[in-house]
């Protein structure tokens, strides 16, 4: 080879490197973006769900029957505000009022022993009062900040469930020709196998929030609507959502008594040992089943990354790259030139024959 020859491929080489460092700067710079994006897809998922039925039974148009999915959801939510609205925002208010006295009482029966003493003490020194003001600054801000994000994601994912097609189409004609078949069918596989995460994940909400609420009611805990919409809502985000939602019913449950703290923490290890064992074993059964490893190590990682927002959509995130790893790598890549396995059973009936 000579010298020109390499010259230019170490110019080539050097700009290729240059190029996807430069991506992933830009990737980085508008992470927020693409979660929203994502949110946008996951929402624009629950709608083509909803969607899906109507345009079978009815006959309807794909965007009319979207247009329509949008329609219910407003009137059930209208519909819930109106039934349990006024219930629940009285609850909450008082739970933010409660749950103050039920941290003090917590702590004066943790400070009733010397090594509760001292990791109270090493909490106080840890927060400070203009770091609490700080902190309370910044919880403020990011909570506007998730209104907003919350309000571009649902417009965003109504704009994707009229027409998916468009931005799959536009997305597929970035790639050669040649790939576009294959990364399409990818994309189908990915979109369906979030659906069905979705589905069962809802389901899954429903009757944990469900149990739970009414575990805390009848042991006498307050605040048990509350506590029950708190626990179904966290349980979008699995192993680390439960974990949050159970903190404010153990502290309220404890300011009636350690007893009653003690059966309220034995009603969430229950409830969560009947989801783990068998509400998601059977709605997996035509669900996606995702590994916890993989489920814990995608929330430890988007959180990381991305933040509050990565954590919310870790599960979804790690769904969607797990049907396309198995589609464009493992399939593709791995197992594209692999004799097909023989079976045992065609083997013996062979023999019998």
């Amino acid at each position: 080879m000579s010298a020109d020859a390499k010259t230019t491929d170490a110019t080539r080489t050097i700009l290729i490197a240059i190029g996807l460092v430069a991506i992933a700067t830009i990737l980085w710079l508008i992470t927020d973006a693409l979660l929203i994006g994502f949110g946008a897809i996951v929402f624009a998922t629950v709608l083509r769900t909803i969607a899906g039925p109507l345009q079978r039974r009815a006959g309807w148009s794909e965007r009319w029957s979207v247009v329509a999915a949008v329609f219910g959801l407003l009137i059930l939510a209208a519909l819930l505000c109106w039934l349990f609205g006024a219930q629940a925002a009285h609850e909450f208010a008082e739970l933010r009022e409660q749950l103050p006295v039920a941290t003090q009482k917590f702590k004066a029966w943790v400070e009733r022993w010397p090594a509760g003493r001292t990791a109270i003490e090493t909490l106080r020194q840890g927060t400070g009062n203009g770091e609490a003001l700080s902190n309370l600054s910044t919880l403020a801000g990011a909570a506007l900040g998730g209104v907003g994000n919350l309000l571009l994601i649902v417009f965003a994912g109504i704009y994707f469930a009229l027409d998916p097609k468009l931005y799959r189409n536009g997305a597929l004609r970035l790639l050669p020709p040649a790939r576009r078949p294959q990364v399409g069918q990818a994309l189908d596989d990915a979109g369906l196998a979030l659906r069905k995460w979705l589905s069962a994940q809802l389901i899954v909400m429903a009757v944990v929030g469900t149990l739970t609420g009414v575990g805390l009611a009848l042991l006498g805990v307050p605040l048990a609507l509350s506590l029950g919409l708190l626990m179904g809502l966290l349980e979008f985000v699995p192993l680390v959502g439960p974990i949050i939602a159970s903190v404010p019913g153990l502290l309220l449950a404890f300011a009636k008594g350690p007893e009653v703290a003690l059966y309220a923490a034995l009603i969430y290890i229950a409830v969560q040992q009947v989801e783990s064992n068998l509400i998601t074993p059977l709605v997996q059964r035509w669900a996606v089943e995702l590994p916890p490893v993989v489920a814990l190590l995608s929330i430890v990682a988007c959180g990381l990354l991305f933040g509050f927002l990565g954590v919310i959509f870790a599960t979804p995130i790690a769904v969607v790259m797990l049907a396309l790893v198995q589609h464009l790598y493992v399939e593709d890549t791995l197992e594209h030139h692999r004799p097909a396995a023989k079976s045992p059973a065609r083997d013996c009936a062979r023999r019998a024959r």
